[in-house]
């Protein structure tokens, strides 16, 4: 339905932007209020900001009248709290009304409030544990179904994925509201059914993933229509993000929650669908455009890159897809350095000398900061932390492994929560009070929000005086317990004391969180450990609790929706990239994420001895687009 003219065209015309001077012809069509959009946005194009003026178009016009609200679903953490942070600096009159949460907190939220309504047969006497299963640990289930297996059933189930089970199979299956005696004889019910027998209905305490928590979700809207009728009512305009990654449980969820009458706006990149090993569905757009008749938009403004590294980005795009829109820079451009180049060392050691060098000299030259350069690896970040961290720790940079294991959390999962921006917020800002004035203002709001006072001045003015409170009293908490006077423990349960445990502890739970509270203070506890030393003063051990002025190192996946001003892309050799002959379409995703994320400068590595044979279809495109080659000593 590409072209379709919206109803609000005139409207559209005469709307000004909100806090930016101009937006994309075709990203104007598409803040319509009007029906279903299928948004393609490439990198850089700006996907925040035009959800960001969308909201603020929609509740301004009225087009979202009040007390409706809108909901924006992200896959990410931080893009969820990047979006709602945008559209309250655009819109801060009408920041209450915009909810924006991941897919995996908006299903969770469904069944942690409404698991009473579940059918008979769904309903347990104890609270889930929420829990994790690993591939080999699914595909150790799989085979086992299978295995006891009788006729041709067997080999039905034994051509199931079985890696993947979770996503493809439990996440395929739509839950039946009665359970019969017999399990389902079609393989993939039959799979699935005996999944929820071992480790939900005959468990103590049921365990439940997001995956089994998306079904019961979809399984609560669909046989409760006064929820339904009351989601719908509620979110008359639903916001998706990162559509391509779409998997089909949550597809399903999406057309169950709201069906084909509410006004959603689905936004992302088929070229950037890296989450295949999850689930995520190889048609999604197209299959949103035809179930929900949505109008397509594509965007070619690139507001990151400069002009040599969208040429390249094109290079890739047209290989994942030859039909790409020619995207068009908006970048500024920048002088003095080669925009894109790969460098060949003769060995790691030097690779991490050569770019710890380059990384220095390049700070002490310019304005930049070490937080504008990123490490990224198609995986096992891990394998280059030490080296790298070595050699720039000489310079007196530190790096930031954003892949690292917390607790039961990865570091960047961590720093995104608003449980963390919480605490660590309120620790910075009572252990020094100078120049915290973004950070009171985050801190401020997370309370207005968990206390319910956003918007109603007298409760915000409230909220503003105990804040201060909790500060000085926590600033006194500090001074008479200096550094190694006292562990993380008892820091984290000091601060949870001021604010009241249980009432953070209740929000964070029933709002927008994916990850279980306790799991989440657990994983903060064990960061401020990792950084406290004796030496240290409470202000920079908070500082290095973010480490907000480190060279990044992440993996692609990681790497997802964020932009630095230089990218390192290491090791572009077979071991990194060993799975790309199994999967050469989502590879090249991968390669074209990675690479997407610099914004100035974009610098391939590799060593003389790595093998390239069995990623040479890369290499090959590097050519095409005319990058050249260095060999560094």
């Amino acid at each position: 339905m590409s072209g379709v003219v919206p109803k609000d065209w005139q409207e559209l015309q005469d709307w000004p932007p909100v806090g930016i001077s101009e937006l994309e012809p075709t990203a104007r069509a598409a803040l319509s209020g009007y029906g279903c959009h299928a948004v393609t946005a490439g990198p850089g194009a700006g996907k925040t900001e035009f959800l960001a003026q969308k909201a603020a178009y929609l509740l301004q016009t009225g087009l979202c009248p009040a007390p409706q609200r809108i909901l924006a679903i992200s896959y990410k953490r931080d893009a969820a709290r990047n979006l709602r942070e945008r559209v309250a600096r655009r819109l801060p009159a009408h920041a209450d009304r915009f909810v924006s949460m991941t897919f995996d907190a908006f299903t969770k939220s469904l069944v942690d409030r409404f698991s009473s309504a579940l059918p008979p047969d769904w309903a347990t006497t104890e609270p889930y544990n929420l829990t994790f299963w690993s591939q080999q640990q699914q595909s150790d289930f799989a085979f086992s179904v299978a295995a006891l297996a009788r006729g041709p059933l067997r080999s039905d189930l034994f051509a199931l994925p079985q890696k993947t089970f979770l996503a493809h199979v439990v996440g395929a299956w739509d839950l039946p509201v009665t359970l019969l005696d017999d399990r389902p004889s079609d393989p993939v019910g039959h799979a699935a059914m005996a999944w929820w027998k071992a480790h939900y209905l005959d468990a103590t305490p049921p365990n439940a993933d997001f995956v089994m928590l998306n079904r019961l979700a979809e399984l609560l809207v669909r046989t409760v229509p006064q929820l339904r009728r009351a989601l719908r009512l509620t979110y008359p305009v639903i916001f998706v993000d990162e559509f391509q990654d779409t998997n089909v449980a949550q597809f399903s969820l999406l057309r169950s929650v709201f069906g084909e009458h509410t006004a959603i706006t689905a936004v992302g990149d088929a070229k950037q669908r890296i989450m295949g090993f999850a689930g995520a569905l190889g048609n999604a757009f197209p299959a949103f455009i035809d179930r929900f008749d949505a109008t397509e938009h594509p965007l070619a403004w690139n507001f990151r890159s400069s002009d040599a590294l969208v040429e390249l980005q094109h290079v890739i795009a047209r290989r994942l897809d030859p039909t790409s829109v020619v995207p068009v820079s908006k970048a500024p451009v920048e002088h003095g350095h080669e925009p894109v180049a790969l460098w060949i060392f003769p060995d790691q050691l030097c690779e991490a000398d050569h770019i710890a060098n380059r990384i220095a000299r390049d700070i002490a030259g310019s304005h930049r900061t070490a937080a504008d350069f990123a490490l990224v690896a198609r995986q096992k970040i891990d394998t280059f932390v030490q080296r790298f961290g070595d050699r720039l720790a000489q310079h007196g940079i530190r790096v930031r492994n954003d892949d690292a294991k917390v607790g039961k959390l990865r570091l960047q999962v961590l720093l995104a929560s608003d449980v963390t921006r919480l605490l660590i917020g309120l620790l910075g800002l009572s252990a020094d009070d100078h120049g915290h004035g973004e950070v009171w203002v985050e801190v401020s709001g997370l309370l207005q929000r968990m206390r319910g006072a956003a918007g109603d001045e007298h409760a915000e003015r409230e909220v503003s005086d105990d804040l201060a409170t909790v500060v000085r009293r926590l600033h006194s908490w500090l001074d008479g317990h200096p550094v190694g006077s006292v562990g993380a423990i008892e820091v984290v349960d000091q601060v949870l004391a001021l604010l009241g445990r249980d009432e953070v502890d209740r929000y964070f739970t029933a709002a927008d969180r994916g990850e279980d509270f306790d799991d989440v203070v657990e994983a903060f506890t064990a960061r401020l450990g990792e950084v406290t030393h004796p030496n240290l003063t409470w202000s920079t051990i908070f500082d290095n609790f973010e480490s907000r002025d480190a060279v990044t190192m992440l993996t692609v996946h990681r790497s997802k929706g964020l932009e630095y001003h230089t990218v390192f892309f290491l090791s572009l050799d077979d071991e990194q990239w060993w799975s790309h002959s199994r999967d050469v379409g989502g590879s090249i995703s991968a390669f074209f994420v990675g690479l997407s994320r610099a914004a100035q400068r974009l610098v391939f590595t590799t060593v003389d001895h790595a093998r390239k044979a069995g990623i040479a279809e890369l290499y090959t495109m590097l050519a095409q687009a005319g990058v050249p080659e260095h060999r560094c000593q």
